[in-house]
């Protein structure tokens, strides 16, 4: 067993080397392979906004994430390869800022050669991503297969493309890709929005936007690009992106949407049957005393009898409203759409 000196010589020793990783000038961090932080130091605590390093120990890492899928890919190309270097990878702040990291990690393996954790190393790039290139090297290009990466001309023809990005478009091969438009993959609507996007890139060097293709399968997907010029001899030479299927996040977005959507036409079906009830409940008598005091061949009888149809198909219309099941739109006039009641019940 160790003795109280040999116990106060470790803590020391310990003590001097967490107060020399504190020390360094640049982020760094260790997180469980499920992504919770375990050990981060104050340049690291200090980039995302906290005030302290107990504030953001313990948290998921991926809460930090712009692009939560992101942390899937690089998970992904660590038990690869063991490690990435330099990658560029959007973050949020603690007041919800976006910047940019250029992040190094490499995997800590047990005695049986798993993954138990990762040590890292970030630092900001905002002002390089902001300026004039993304950091992405040429063996990233050609054999990253997690993170999709393509290279466009100023026009938007594809010049390069990983294989991570031909899976991602639903083909086999970037010869099936190389040269072509990149408006030859997209949707017509999305084709419209890429050229006014182009001419946006050139003037702005740098932006994010959300494309829907039509993949192999002739399924649509919804594909986030995050764009940035590169110039040489301060020309506008290409654009390199990075992208990501969003698909799922799109469809899950447009399912809460429909479900508001649908919520919202149930609390009004019911606040309309309930107040249209009453009142054709005494209409409804009423016609049927009128009806009795009248002769049949008379001209109001038949008058009261038209009066009487027309009644009983609101009544009709509210017992739909009020079985309404799902939410069913129906195009109205100048892209309004109105609730088909017929479908919807």
């Amino acid at each position: 067993m160790l003795d109280k000196t040999s116990h106060k010589l470790i803590d020391t020793s310990v003590r001097r080397y967490l107060d020399f990783i504190d020390s360094l000038p640049i982020a760094v961090y260790r997180i469980t392979i499920e992504g919770k932080i375990v050990y981060c130091n104050k340049e690291f605590a200090k980039l995302f906004g906290f005030s302290s390093i107990d504030e953001i120990i313990g948290q998921p890492i991926i809460n930090l994430y712009k692009n939560k899928k992101d942390r899937g890919s690089m998970i992904q190309s660590i038990i690869n390869s063991g490690r990435v270097v330099d990658y560029p990878i959007s973050f949020i702040k603690k007041d919800g800022s976006l910047f940019w990291c250029a992040a190094t990690e490499r995997a800590v393996l047990d005695d049986d050669c798993m993954v138990i954790l990762i040590d890292g190393a970030i630092r900001d790039i905002t002002s390089d991503v902001k300026g004039k290139k993304i950091i992405v090297s040429q063996d990233e290009i050609e054999d990253n297969n997690s993170i999709a990466i393509l290279i466009l001309d100023i026009q938007g023809n594809f010049l390069e493309i990983n294989k991570a990005g031909v899976a991602l478009f639903g083909l086999h091969s970037k010869n099936e890709m190389a040269g072509k438009p990149l408006s030859d993959f997209l949707t017509t609507d999305s084709k419209e929005i890429l050229s006014l996007f182009l001419d946006d890139i050139v003037k702005i060097e740098r932006a994010e936007i959300i494309l829907s293709i039509i993949d192999t399968r002739g399924i649509e997907r919804h594909i986030e690009l995050n764009c940035f010029l590169e110039r040489h001899e301060m020309k506008p030479d290409n654009i390199k992106i990075i992208a990501h299927d969003v698909t799922d996040n799109i469809e899950q977005k447009r399912k809460q949407s429909v479900e508001r959507k649908f919520q919202g036409v149930l609390e009004m079906a019911g606040g309309v049957v309930h107040r249209l009830n009453q009142p054709l409940t005494v209409v409804n008598n009423l016609l049927d005393e009128v009806l009795s005091d009248l002769e049949p061949n008379s001209k109001n009888y038949k008058k009261i009898i038209k009066v009487y149809e027309q009644i009983n198909k609101l009544n009709e219309i509210t017992k739909k409203i009020s079985s309404i099941k799902k939410y069913e739109a129906v195009e109205y006039v100048a892209g309004i759409k109105i609730v088909d009641i017929d479908k919807a019940s």
